[in-house]
């Protein structure tokens, strides 16, 4: 399944940071609990031993017990108890208690404190410290168990309600750090945007690079991404340059092939002409297709725009001899690009303009623009045009609807080859001056 870059830090950060905070939760939770059982533990061991130093035995050897001066003690259900039993006699309590006395187990160890939690009648729990005291000497020495508690409701409730608010507060905490890492994620990818945004151009004007203004762990890749398009840039002139050796290595013996053709033709022996044309077209369809696929494969996708190139073009063969009587209108907006290089567009509209003059009357048209999702570039002529039934003809190698014009019938399947190639579509059709359409269309977002 594919995820983006970004989803996926953010995915990352969240399930760290939430895990994060639910251990902080935890963890705290925990440490606040164990410093209120330390805290509930010496406070019973401070109110043990000042109960313990309130009890005195009376000339007679009964136990006397000073009342301890914090008010709970007195106060009923306020929380806080005591309880004395002397010897085996009934347990003495403390005016707090409500109940009967806590069944407390006797600590097997005089002098030691014992910490336990115990379950009243009433189904409340209590921390209680307690411990067995001996006083007094001889037949007046007493045995005294003591034993101090604290209702637990308190406690739990404080370590409930420091739970729910750390839950609270941490949740804030991980909104807030949730939208630092989105912040961190868009700052930490913005060179990649970048990269993608100089792509596009570079796209655009082939001769451009990436720039180098990039954090140091990007820069490795900018710059072999400029190496990579050094690369192909030299591959690119290195395959039109010996495209270009190849025509004109070839060019002087097809044509001397060609007047050797007319030759046999003027000696009577149309057949074998015939086959001597037909191979030599061959070889020219072949040479010309394979030139324009080696520069095809020699390069990315890329983009010019139509405009400057049309209008250069209809400059340089309007000043043809022979073709002041034709009527150019040349209708392309700026800023339409084609996904084609400089190159290659200006061969394809040659060859279609090179096309239309041979059998256009009077005018010429160019135009290009968007319909929909579609771009379209056309050259029209107002010339005899091409049937519906000849169209496919047309577009087979070395079709020549009329063997009186000049040429080899190449140019609009070479035109085809290169749209094909390019992820464009050639269309002929009757134009709505009269002639021939040819058409080139492709997907708007292609460029």
């Amino acid at each position: 399944m594919r995820m983006s870059l970004s989803l996926r830090l953010l995915l990352a950060a969240a399930i760290t940071t939430t895990l994060a905070l639910v251990a902080t939760v935890i963890v705290f939770n925990f440490l606040f609990r164990l410093y209120f059982e330390d805290r509930t533990r010496n406070e019973l061991e401070t109110y043990l031993l000042l109960l313990t130093g309130n009890i005195d035995v009376s000339a007679v050897g009964e136990v006397e017990v000073t009342p301890i001066s914090d008010p709970r003690f007195n106060q009923a259900l306020s929380g806080y108890y005591w309880q004395i039993q002397v010897d085996d006699k009934d347990p003495v309590l403390s005016p707090s208690f409500w109940a009967a006395p806590l069944a407390l187990e006797r600590p097997h160890m005089a002098g030691v404190i014992s910490f336990e939690d115990v379950i009243t009648g009433t189904g409340g729990t209590v921390a209680v410290a307690s411990w067995v005291i001996t006083i007094g000497e001889g037949d007046m020495q007493r045995e005294i168990f003591l034993a101090i508690a604290i209702d637990r409701e308190d406690l739990d409730v404080s370590v409930s309600g420091f739970l729910a608010n750390s839950v609270i507060w941490l949740a804030i905490l991980g909104l807030f750090l949730f939208a630092a890492s989105w912040i961190q994620v868009k700052l930490g990818l913005n060179p990649l945007q970048k990269i993608r945004s100089e792509i596009g151009r570079v796209s655009k004007s082939p001769r451009t690079r990436l720039s180098s203004n990039y954090p140091t762990e990007v820069l490795p890749l900018v710059e072999e991404v400029n190496q990579l398009l050094d690369a192909n840039a030299d591959a690119l002139d290195r395959a039109r340059s010996r495209a270009g050796n190849l025509a004109h290595g070839l060019k002087t013996p097809l044509t001397i092939m060609l007047g050797v053709e007319r030759k046999v033709r003027r000696s009577g022996n149309d057949a074998l002409a015939d086959d001597l044309l037909a191979e030599i077209t061959s070889i020219q369809h072949t040479v010309e297709r394979e030139l324009a696929l080696s520069r095809d494969s020699q390069q990315v996708l890329r983009q010019c725009s139509i405009h400057p190139i049309a209008t250069r073009l209809h400059r340089a063969l309007s000043r043809q001899p022979g073709t002041e009587h034709i009527r150019w209108d040349v209708d392309v907006p700026e800023g339409l690009y084609i996904p084609f290089d400089e190159f290659d567009l200006t061969e394809l509209l040659g060859n279609l303009l090179d096309n239309a003059m041979k059998w256009s009357e009077s005018h010429i048209w160019v135009r290009a623009g968007q319909d929909g999702p579609q771009a379209f570039l056309s050259v029209d002529d107002d010339g005899p045009g091409i049937p519906d039934t000849a169209i496919s003809a047309a577009l087979e190698r070395g079709g020549r609807l009329d063997s009186q014009q000049p040429g080899s019938g190449l140019g609009l399947t070479i035109v085809n080859d290169m749209a094909l190639a390019h992820g464009c579509v050639l269309s002929l059709q009757r134009s709505p001056i009269g002639g021939l359409s040819a058409r080139i269309t492709w997907s708007a977002s292609d460029a």
